[in-house]
């Protein structure tokens, strides 16, 4: 059995446990809402099967590779393996408020807030 393969397996298995809040769609519409707020921000990832948060360029949605794939200079991932995205806050160009809203507006997001920070979940 090939390394992705066994990856793919394990994946599956680990997504038999968690309550899934997002899709490939809604992580689109999340990356189009970013992108068009034009953040200045500097974001984190949780992959479900990776302990390492590692740093993530906010993908154009339009740029995704076959549609459900991002790469960064670390590896390329499926967005299905996403557990959750951390925005940082602590930008002074952050507008916290109008990101918010944009969450609130039709898909519907699990996210949580704090003085310093926004999440956002795939799963939990």
């Amino acid at each position: 059995m090939s390394k992705a393969e066994k990856h793919r397996q394990k994946l599956e298995k680990e997504l038999a446990h968690k309550a899934s809040f997002m899709n490939t769609t809604k992580w689109k519409a999340l990356f189009a809402i970013l992108k068009g707020i034009n953040f200045q921000f500097e974001s984190k990832v949780k992959l479900l099967l990776d302990a390492e948060i590692r740093t993530l360029s906010i993908p154009n949605p339009n740029n995704l590779i076959k549609e459900k794939y991002i790469e960064e200079y670390w590896g390329v991932f499926e967005l299905k393996e996403i557990e959750w995205i951390l925005i940082s806050l602590k930008t002074e160009f952050q507008n916290i408020e109008e990101l918010e809203q944009k969450l609130q507006e039709g898909k519907l997001f699990e996210y949580e807030t704090s003085k310093a920070e926004l999440k956002i979940y795939g799963y939990k």
